[in-house]
């Protein structure tokens, strides 16, 4: 899976001519919480985001999913934000795995509280296609999801400023660190 991965990102970054981000470089599926770029303050699989913090569901429909509404299940960006002592700062920097970057206001963090989600509800075609058992409530983030971590909001509580394009950056894909 990791030689996919690595392969889908490499390719990815071939079309769009971006750079790895320094800490997803050599660990495509890890998290990295860092003070300065390229220097983690600490590093979180999914299964370790899930232990290290409380596990919390979204419901809300994305830019994406056509108004309906899916379930995510994550970690608190606030709640992970306060252990590592950045809620302090005004602006905290997603990175994702192809260099993008989107700066997102603390106070918004506050506000909207979302999560870094790592599953999703299992879907009817999920079921269909033996992605999710009968009585699996959740799956793992997949590429097509873009997980394993993915920075997901309350939309509908979300202020709007007339133009989608404004309002999407903040909805990180392939997150691969924070930075304040």
């Amino acid at each position: 899976m990791l030689n996919y991965r690595s392969s889908l990102v490499a390719a990815l970054l071939l079309i769009s001519g971006g750079t790895l981000v320094n800490a997803a470089e050599t660990k495509p599926n890890v998290l990295s919480i860092e003070k300065e770029a390229g220097k983690p303050v600490a590093t979180f699989t999914v299964e370790e985001l899930a232990n290290a913090f409380p596990s919390r569901v979204l419901e809300t429909t994305t830019p994406w999913t056509n108004g309906e509404k899916r379930r995510y299940r994550g970690s608190s960006l606030k709640d992970i934000l306060a252990k590592y002592g950045s809620t302090d700062a005004k602006i905290v920097t997603g990175v994702a795995l192809d260099g993008f970057e989107a700066k997102l206001e603390t106070k918004e963090v506050k506000a909207y509280d979302p999560i870094i989600a790592t599953e999703v509800d299992c879907s009817d075609a999920d079921r269909l296609a033996a992605t999710c058992k009968k009585d699996q409530e959740f799956r793992p983030l997949t590429d097509a999801d873009r997980g394993p971590f993915y920075v997901v909001w309350p939309y509908e509580q979300l202020p709007k400023s007339g133009n989608s394009n404004d309002e999407n950056y903040r909805w990180i894909w392939f997150l691969a660190a924070l930075r304040p």
